[in-house]
């Protein structure tokens, strides 16, 4: 692969406007795939404690923790993505790619005021019969150490596709540990002004509907960092390495099961709806690392 093509940014970008632009965006025209080989960088900046409490009260961590929570920087990185998917020449429109699965590797606990480099590029991408999914990988450095990589995949739907992968519907797993979860239709509202995110399904149910949605839903991501939250021993949460794959929305409000079987060091884990036990989605959380692929 040719060496990628590097836009550096001077500071973290605003994530509204690249929503807003996302919105207008539509994608290069014909069938032509051609993902652009380019890195997003940013090299100096900092979170601050307001940050870090805000992001940590939202998702169920303790806000008086010095460190970062696990998932905090994915935020961040969604920045940077959006500026690659927003970019005149990405192939796939922004607005509408759906996020199958995400993973996050913590190297080592992370302090609010520290000074980070974060760099954002295309792992990978690959046509399917539900369309073009794309992996994004993103790392932060404290000076040139490597503390944290996120590695996400979206799905840029096919016309005429669902979305969803054919084949039966797999025998629900039994865990160990169900706890039950009421989720509120406020919690996106209060995610959306820690993250930034305000995309309009998380707002209201008359802004979701208008893109397709039958109610508000809960961003996935949120999701992720409330099963860290509750399934973390954070006090040995300096080395975390977690992967959730993305199933079925959460309508807010809900009521959901969180189910959990703890083997060691790992904990595997589902988010379920109560009612029908269909997963919202599905991970494992360990404090044993292996690198990131890329």
């Amino acid at each position: 692969m040719s060496q990628a093509q590097e836009l550096k940014l001077k500071r973290m970008p605003a994530l509204a406007p690249l929503l807003a632009k996302a919105a207008l965006a539509k994608g290069v025209p014909g069938g032509n795939r051609h993902f652009p080989h380019r890195r997003v960088v940013v090299d100096t900046f900092q979170v601050s404690r307001h940050q870090q409490r805000r992001y940590a009260k939202a998702c169920g961590f303790d806000p008086q923790r010095d460190t970062l929570p696990p998932s905090f920087l994915h935020i961040l990185a969604f920045r940077l993505q959006m500026v690659l998917m927003t970019a005149s020449d990405f192939p796939v429109p922004a607005m509408g790619c759906v996020h199958l699965s995400n993973r996050i590797i913590q190297h080592r606990g992370i302090t609010a005021g520290e000074t980070l480099r974060m760099e954002a590029e295309l792992q990978s991408h690959d046509d399917t019969d539900r369309g073009t999914e794309f992996t994004f990988i993103c790392r932060a450095f404290i000076n040139q150490e490597l503390v944290w990589e996120d590695i996400s995949c979206y799905l840029s739907r096919r016309k005429g596709s669902s979305g969803k992968k054919a084949g039966q519907r797999p025998t629900p797993i039994q865990y160990a540990q169900c706890d039950p979860v009421a989720i509120s239709k406020f919690t996106a509202r209060r995610y959306a002004v820690a993250s930034g995110d305000f995309n309009p399904i998380h707002l209201s149910n008359p802004s979701a509907k208008l893109l397709g949605f039958r109610r508000m839903v809960v961003h996935g991501m949120w999701s992720k960092a409330l099963c860290i939250a509750k399934l973390l021993d954070h006090d040995q949460a300096d080395q975390v390495d977690c992967t959730a794959e993305f199933k079925t929305p959460v309508f807010l409000p809900a009521r959901t099961l969180l189910c959990y079987q703890r083997d060691g060091d790992a904990t595997s884990f589902e988010l379920r709806d109560e009612a029908s036990g269909k997963p919202h989605l599905s991970g494992r959380l360990t404090t044993a690392l292996e690198p990131a692929a890329g």
